[in-house]
């Protein structure tokens, strides 16, 4: 019977080696996976702000553009008083 138990006793040992094993190996996959999530979550938040700032942009160049245009009237409506001005300093020309 103690060449029985002490079988029994190494095939334990054995399993219970593995079990650890299985254990630490099942921790470090765990550990990996929460690594993985947060930098998908930090790949996610990067996007987010890349969207905003887009959107900055965006609106930044839109309203530069209706400035342009503000400005190309301005110059226009200029461009018609000079013409007017000039027209009126004829008439006063000896």
């Amino acid at each position: 019977m103690g060449i029985l138990s002490n079988q029994v006793v190494e095939r334990l040992d054995k399993v219970s080696a593995v079990v650890e094993e299985n254990t630490a190996a099942t921790y470090m996959m765990s550990m990996n996976a929460n690594e993985v999530t947060d930098m998908i979550e930090n790949v996610a938040s990067i996007g987010e702000e890349n969207s905003a700032a887009t959107e900055e942009v965006s609106a930044s160049a839109e309203e530069v553009a209706a400035q342009v245009e503000e400005v190309a009237a301005s110059a226009i409506v200029l461009q018609k008083m000079a013409e007017t001005l000039k027209k009126s300093i004829v008439q006063f020309k000896l």
